[in-house]
């Protein structure tokens, strides 16, 4: 397993679904073995015993949870099925002149300004668009064999620990795809108060913040990649003329945007040239290319519910794809709470570590919330 017993624990505490399937809680008081985010009482610690996988469990002779059904594949516990989404959220729909929009709620507190602004710093011009109230950006996805493309936006509900969705009248018949990818993004699931238990100190005069996910794992990969050593603002204007170029031009009522994100299936038929005249390095041109590549054919999966050791080894391997653009990608689009680019120069410099094995100790106690404390550890930084 990824993460050591105690972790473990801290995970199940939270009921956080990123944790469904990477895990499961054997509960010896009981012999009944649960998914990490079972709704039951939370067991006694030394009531529990972790397992990798269902069969170990079974192994173990311990017996599936009839309430969180373990046996059903990940985020398909029967409260999922039942809405026909990826784990359980409360959602509201309600009546806008400018299309489809919902609320999701979500437990507090939310930092919904970092939220903005961290996304601002990194939006990618024709796609996204931030203000001080809202974060908007375009969209383009296949759902039932069909393209679908438009635009959406979210901000906070007014007296209300939720967040509004509008979408396109054009995203209508992909609503909870659409919902599904805005709850990764904005990371609407997360369990504030035992995240902020588990990094104590640390998160003490922000118990709010978030991870900011992906909306596309393939789009975050790509500016992963684009990220490589260059500044945040760097990065930003790289990948906007990547979008620009490649892109599929569509039409909506924000003058800003024009743009969908290219489909991987495009970006592998590139040349490196292609990629390298806008600016970028040969080698990460190389590096976009592979992960177009790896994506199509089913090689890497950038999304949610996708084994995280596996991928990450997976990522490694490709060309020009090192240990931190993996964990950065790991910790949005992968959706790993636990994700940590120890070798990052912004953690390093907040922590006062040169050395990556002792930044690696030093985070050893905020497991397995660690992808939080790098949001933590970059916002001291301009405090």
């Amino acid at each position: 397993m990824l993460l050591d017993d105690d972790s473990c624990y801290r995970a199940m505490r939270a009921r956080d679904r990123r944790f469904d399937g990477r895990f499961f809680v054997g509960v010896a008081s009981t012999r009944i073995y649960c998914r990490a985010a079972c709704a039951a009482r939370t067991p006694r610690r030394e009531n529990c015993q972790f397992y990798a996988t269902v069969a170990a469990a079974e192994a173990a002779g311990y017996r599936a949870c009839l309430r969180c059904r373990p046996k059903l594949p990940s985020f398909g516990s029967p409260d999922a099925l039942a809405n026909g989404r990826r784990g359980k959220l409360s959602v509201r729909r309600f009546k806008s002149s400018q299309g489809p929009a919902f609320e999701l709620d979500y437990r507090p507190p939310y930092d919904w300004k970092s939220m903005l602004e961290f996304l601002a710093a990194r939006a990618v011009g024709g796609i996204e668009e931030i203000d001080n109230r809202a974060y908007r950006r375009t969209v383009g996805l296949r759902c039932d064999g069909r393209e679908h493309s438009g635009w959406l936006e979210v901000s906070q509900a007014e007296k209300k620990s939720a967040l509004r969705v509008v979408m396109s009248p054009s995203l209508a018949e992909t609503a909870p795809e659409i919902l599904d990818r805005v709850t990764r993004l904005m990371d609407v699931s997360a369990n504030p108060v035992e995240i902020a238990a588990g990094l104590g100190r640390l998160a003490k005069s922000n118990p709010g913040l978030r991870v900011p996910g992906a909306f596309d794992g393939f789009e975050i990969g790509v500016r992963a990649i684009l990220g490589q050593q260059v500044t945040v603002a760097a990065a930003r204007t790289v990948a906007s003329r990547f979008a620009s170029a490649f892109g599929m031009q569509i039409r909506s009522p924000f003058a800003s945007l024009n743009t969908v994100f290219p489909a991987p299936e495009k970006i592998a038929q590139l040349t490196v040239d292609h990629i390298a005249r806008l600016g970028v390095l040969a080698a990460r041109s190389r590096s976009i290319i592979a992960l177009a590549g790896a994506t199509v054919d089913g090689t890497v999966q950038l999304g949610p519910g996708a084994d995280v050791t596996t991928e990450l080894k997976k990522l490694r391997a490709l060309p020009g794809i090192g240990e931190w653009t993996a964990q950065y990608i790991a910790m949005r689009a992968l959706d790993w709470p636990d994700a940590f680019p120890h070798t990052d120069f912004g953690v390093m410099k907040a922590l006062g570590e040169t050395n990556p094995g002792r930044v690696l100790k030093t985070a050893e106690p905020w497991r397995p919330w660690r992808a939080y404390a790098v949001m933590h550890l970059w916002r001291s930084l301009h405090a």
